[in-house]
């Protein structure tokens, strides 16, 4: 009877462990960095669509700029004003480790730098690489990561240099 008793008391402990422990993080962390990295390199390539494929169907974003844009379609959109004009042939980046704070399993809060190189000024100068920061809020959907809310927050120093580039 001890024996069935402590078997029982043992299983009862591991099922709340294994219930409280989160998701695979890892996975979820590489899985994240992958979505940033895809944005990064659709607009390296001028994709607006993928690009903008990141983002859940309802997301927001708020520009370096201050723009605001509600929505994958107007997200899209500003992609392709940003990829055909002043932005067309600049590569960007999300290079670094960015701070994830799972509020969920299936949400996270993102912290982590932008690079943006190329931009030209009016005369067709090369400008200075620019290094920001940014927050976005991903969710989980099924076994796929989005972004559901970006804010690009160019007020704050980025910890990159152009050496972090190479």
């Amino acid at each position: 009877m001890r024996r069935l008793l402590a078997a029982a008391v043992l299983v009862g402990a591991l099922a709340i462990t294994l219930s409280a422990l989160p998701s695979d993080e890892v996975t979820d962390r590489a899985a994240i960095q992958k979505v940033l990295d895809a944005h990064g390199i659709a607009w390296t390539k001028g994709d607006a669509v993928a690009a903008a494929a990141v983002m859940t169907e309802d997301a927001d974003w708020v520009s370096g700029g201050g723009e605001f844009y509600e929505g994958r379609a107007a997200i899209e959109a500003a992609h392709r004003a940003w990829l055909n004009g002043a932005a067309k042939g600049t590569r960007h980046a999300h290079p670094g480790t960015p701070k994830i704070r799972f509020i969920r399993r299936d949400v996270a809060i993102v912290d982590g730098d932008s690079y943006a190189g190329g931009l030209r000024d009016e005369k067709g100068n090369e400008l200075p690489p620019s290094f920001s920061r940014y927050m976005a809020v991903f969710v989980k959907d099924g076994e796929s990561w989005k972004v559901a809310a970006f804010r690009s927050l160019p007020q704050l120093k980025s910890k990159l240099t152009p050496a972090d580039m190479r």
